[in-house]
C-alpha cells in the first residue's frame, strides 16, 4: 500500500491513445509505489506497448498525462528511466563490449560489475560480433542492460521472448535478487506470460482494451476468489450464494470458479468437506475478469 506522501513510481492519469480510429488506450488511469516489482499485465493488443511508449517519451498521448517518479514524462526523466523493448536492436554496434560502454554513458547510476556478472550467468560473450548472436543472447544481452542500468524505474517490455526455460528462469530470479539488493528501485515487467512473471512480483496492473482491469498485490487481487470442484449437486449447494464465473466439467465432476461475496465464506466452503477447493492463479483471475468483462459487454 502506498503512502499518500510517497512519490509514486508511476502515475496514469486519463491515459488516452488514438491512432486514427483505432483506441489503444482509453482513460487509463493507475499508479505504482516506488521500490516494487510490478507486473503490467494483458493479452497482446491490450495496450501495454503503446502504454510503455508513451512513458519513454516515444509517444505523446491523444489526452491525459503521466507521471515518472513524480515529474511529466521528459528530458528530466530520462537519465531515471530504462526501457528494455521486446525488438532488439544494436545499431551498427559491433559487440557487447560496445553496446555496454555505450549503455554505461546513458544511465548515470550504471554498474560494470553487475553488468559483467549478468554476462558470465547468461553465457554471454564480449567479442562476440553481435549479428552472430542468436534471437535469445540478443534478449539476455538487453536484459543484461537493464538490470544494470541502476534507473531508479527500469521496465521490460516481453522480456521472455526468444529465452529458453533456463534462461527466462535465471532472468526472473535476477530481478528478484536485484530487488532485494536494491530496495529503491522500481522493476515494471510488461507481459502476457502471467504465469511466467507471478511469483516476482510485489503488484500487478491488469489492464484490457487499452483500460484498467484491476490492480492490487497479487494475494489481495485473488483473494476473493475460489476454486469449488466435486459432485455437481454439492458443488452447486455449496456455491448457492457465491457469484459464478465459469464452469467447467473435468472427469465428470463440475469446476466452478466464484467470486466471494465474503472472505469467511472461503473457510465455510472448506469445512462443508464434499467438495475440493483450490486458490485461483493470477493467470486465471486475469481470464476470468476479461470474460466476465466481455460477457458483460456482449449483453450490453
Amino acid at each position: 500500500m502506498m503512502e499518500s506522501n510517497a512519490v509514486p513510481a508511476l502515475r496514469v492519469r486519463g491515459l488516452t491513445r488514438r491512432f486514427g480510429g483505432a483506441l489503444a488506450l482509453d482513460g487509463l488511469e493507475f499508479s505504482v509505489a516506488a521500490g516494487q516489482v510490478v507486473g503490467l499485465l494483458g493479452r497482446n493488443g491490450a495496450g501495454k506497448s503503446t502504454l510503455l511508449r508513451i512513458v519513454s517519451g516515444q509517444l505523446r498521448p491523444t489526452a491525459g498525462e503521466v507521471e515518472v517518479l513524480g515529474a511529466p514524462v521528459g528530458m528530466e526523466t530520462l537519465g531515471r528511466l530504462c526501457l528494455i523493448g521486446d525488438t532488439p536492436d544494436f545499431g551498427g554496434l559491433k559487440n557487447a563490449r560496445e553496446f555496454l560502454n555505450v549503455c554505461a554513458g546513458l544511465f548515470p547510476a550504471w554498474q560494470r560489475e553487475q553488468a559483467d556478472r549478468l554476462m558470465t550467468l547468461f553465457g554471454l560473450p564480449l567479442k562476440k560480433p553481435l549479428k552472430g548472436y542468436s534471437r535469445g543472447m540478443q534478449t539476455a544481452l538487453l536484459l543484461c542492460a537493464g538490470l544494470a542500468s541502476g534507473a531508479e524505474l527500469t521496465v521490460f517490455d516481453e522480456p521472455s521472448l526468444g529465452l529458453d526455460a533456463v534462461m527466462r528462469e535465471r532472468f526472473y530470479d535476477a530481478v528478484v535478487e536485484a530487488r532485494r539488493r536494491e530496495p529503491q528501485r522500481t522493476f515494471l515487467i510488461s507481459t502476457h506470460l502471467i504465469d511466467e512473471v507471478a511469483r516476482t512480483l510485489d503488484y500487478a496492473v491488469m489492464i484490457d482494451g487499452g483500460r484498467l482491469l484491476a490492480q492490487g498485490t497479487p494475494e489481495v487481487l485473488t483473494a476473493g476468489y475460489l476454486c469449488v470442484s466435486g459432485a455437481a449437486d454439492e458443488v452447486y449447494a455449496v456455491t448457492a450464494d457465491a457469484a459464478v464465473l465459469r464452469d467447467e466439467e473435468v472427469g465428470g465432476s463440475l469446476v466452478r470458479y466464484v467470486r466471494l461475496n465474503a472472505p469467511e465464506d472461503a473457510g465455510r466452503i472448506r469445512a462443508c468437506g464434499r467438495v475440493q477447493t483450490a486458490p485461483v492463479s493470477l493467470q486465471r483471475l486475469f481470464v476470468l475478469l476479461t470474460g466476465e468483462k466481455e460477457a458483460k459487454r456482449d449483453a450490453v
